[in-house]
């Protein structure tokens, strides 16, 4: 009967809206684990969907890929450095004076023997005629001294003088030559003092501020220096490390190894130079040991007190496997690559990273050269899947000379692995 059969369709439409309610409960549960198992959602959805797993499900998922290569794998020591003056000198005065010319502005840069004060040299130049006139006189007196020391010599020989007064002439001369002697040697010393009232640069770089500035009275006893020049092309990096490697510091030393000196900020740049001093003794207070290297600097990107980067290359291991850093995936077991095989389906493998240098990861074990690795794409991949490669015929590109990755310094224990 027609009475009957209508609670029958109101039960069915209950049942078919509870279903549909709890799809939708639980579809945030759903999408928690898919988004867990990204490759597992692929599958549920490739059979959900007949037609799209047949047009896509082929191929596999996109990825980027590149060979594995041999390369020579830097072995880098990185430390915090501060930029110091290759050389720096305090000007000061060595002569008493008044300064009557500033020849540079401060804070520029000038050249050894350049010009950089001068100071009163009127009273200067009219002692050094004095002495000159002094030098002058005593020597128009010594040549009579000397003529009458040989008119006495001659008449003693005749007895007509006493040997007592021919011996007084004699000395007469010693003393007229010793006078002369102290003349010029005191003419040498003004004219030695008028070439300190011209006071030039000992070397090339830049100057700092003035202390003194045109009409000063300047002493030689004063304290402050007058100005002081910062030599900074080339410049020196100090930089502090652990005296466990200290072998490798001296290693480096010796081949005048390369440094790459990186500046942050506004306008960050990388400048190379190379190790030129370590330090003859381990700070017993730091454990450390200084060293410095030596950097052209041009162009003055690197200003004396600046706190830079610096990474040291203190050895150069051949033949290494290499692959981009892109390409290495943390795992529970460590670190794994996504290994395309010939027919083009993936595998994961544990691989063991000796460091990590730029962009470049170095691989102890686990791969060889010729093999393929994804490089983008991975979170889509299944063991044994498919994928499609959009890059077939690229290579990973050279080993890019950088700072290490806090990766490589966790990894060693040493210089070395």
């Amino acid at each position: 009967m027609p009475w009957k059969r209508w609670p029958l369709g109101l039960v069915a439409l209950a049942l078919i809206g509870a279903a549909y309610a709890g799809r939708n409960q639980l579809r945030p549960l759903w999408d928690t684990v898919a988004s867990a198992f990204p490759a597992a959602e692929q599958k549920v959805a490739g059979k959900a969907d007949g037609k799209q797993q047949g047009r896509s499900g082929a191929s596999g998922p996109p990825v980027t890929a590149a060979l594995a290569v041999e390369a020579d794998m830097p072995i880098i020591l990185s430390a915090p450095g501060t930029v110091e003056p290759l050389a720096t000198v305090a000007i000061k005065p060595r002569v008493d004076g008044q300064i009557i010319e500033v020849g540079f502005q401060e804070g520029a840069l000038v050249t050894e023997g350049q010009v950089l004060f001068r100071l009163d040299d009127r009273l200067m130049k009219a002692q050094i005629r004095q002495a000159e006139a002094n030098v002058a006189k005593d020597e128009a007196t010594l040549r009579d001294a000397q003529s009458t020391l040989q008119r006495r010599e001659a008449l003693v020989g005749r007895k007509y003088v006493t040997e007592a007064s021919a011996e007084t002439a004699r000395h007469t001369v010693d003393a007229l030559t010793a006078g002369i002697a102290a003349g010029r040697a005191q003419l040498e010393m003004q004219k030695t003092q008028l070439d300190y009232l011209v006071i030039r640069a000992p070397i090339s770089g830049r100057t700092g501020s003035i202390s003194a500035k045109l009409g000063a009275t300047v002493r030689a006893q004063d304290s402050a220096a007058l100005v002081t020049i910062n030599q900074t092309r080339p410049i020196t990096v100090s930089f502090a490390v652990p005296q466990t490697e200290l072998g490798a510091l001296k290693k480096a030393l010796a081949s005048n190894a390369n440094a790459e000196v990186t500046v942050r900020g506004s306008r960050p740049a990388t400048l190379t130079g190379s190790i030129a001093m370590v330090d003859n003794q381990v700070d017993k207070m730091t454990g450390t040991v200084q060293a410095k290297v030596t950097v052209r600097n041009a162009d003055e990107t690197l200003w004396p007190g600046q706190a830079v980067e610096l990474a040291l290359t203190v050895e150069t291991k051949p033949k290494v496997v290499s692959v981009p850093a892109s390409a290495v995936l943390p795992a529970q077991q460590g670190m794994l690559v996504w290994v395309i095989g010939a027919d083009k389906k993936v595998m994961p493998r544990t691989v063991v990273v000796d460091r990590i240098v730029g962009q470049t990861a170095f691989l102890r074990e686990g791969l060889t050269s010729g093999e393929r690795v994804v490089t983008d794409g991975q979170i889509r991949l299944s063991p044994g899947g498919n994928v499609s490669v959009q890059n077939p015929d690229a290579a990973p590109s050279a080993p890019a000379k950088a700072t290490p990755r806090p990766m490589e310094e966790a990894e060693r224990s040493g210089v070395g692995p």
